[in-house]
């Protein structure tokens, strides 16, 4: 039997020397014990979230308010880098920006939409790089996205949204 059980303390993760370095939050057993693989947010994690949950009471992602393909699918599709745009939600920021999302042409082949393949200079391999550097901004700060459509490269700037979930 497997089973993912909280923490006996749900309290601090701390490291060889005393620093608090995550927070406790399940343990993965085959015994019901608190013996196993245990699970913690990071501090870094709990620093950004914090002051949000406090303020908002829910956590505030910044965003563009796209789908991407995972990136298996984008790699299907022979985009090896960048983070490939399927579907660009009606008035957003990115659609009044002018993103262009995949979709099917004429005879119902693929035809693929655009990749973004940085974000303010910072390189973009695919959708899980895309989603870790878009951790470090807020709602509303403006970002700089090259992207590749076609044989062209452009340079888009636009705010970020909160993100709709």
């Amino acid at each position: 039997m497997y089973s993912a059980e909280p923490p006996c303390s749900g309290g601090p993760l701390l490291d060889s020397k005393g620093h608090m370095i995550g927070i406790n939050t399940a343990i993965f057993t085959q015994t019901g014990t608190s013996a196993g693989v245990g699970f913690a947010i990071p501090s870094s994690t709990i620093l950004k979230i914090a002051p949000q949950l406090i303020q908002f009471g829910k956590v505030r992602r910044a965003g563009l308010n796209v789908d991407f393909a995972p990136d298996p699918i984008a790699n299907q599709l022979n985009v090896r880098s960048g983070a490939l745009i399927l579907q660009v939600n009606g008035g957003s920021t990115a659609a009044k920006a002018g993103l262009v999302p995949t979709s099917r042409g004429f005879a119902g082949n693929i035809v693929l939409g655009d990749i973004i393949v940085a974000i303010d200079g910072k390189p973009i391999k695919g959708k899980s790089d895309l989603l870790r550097v878009l951790d470090d901004y807020g709602v509303a700060d403006k970002v700089s996205l090259t992207i590749r459509r076609g044989a062209e490269t452009l340079e888009v700037t636009l705010p970020l949204e909160e993100e709709s979930v």
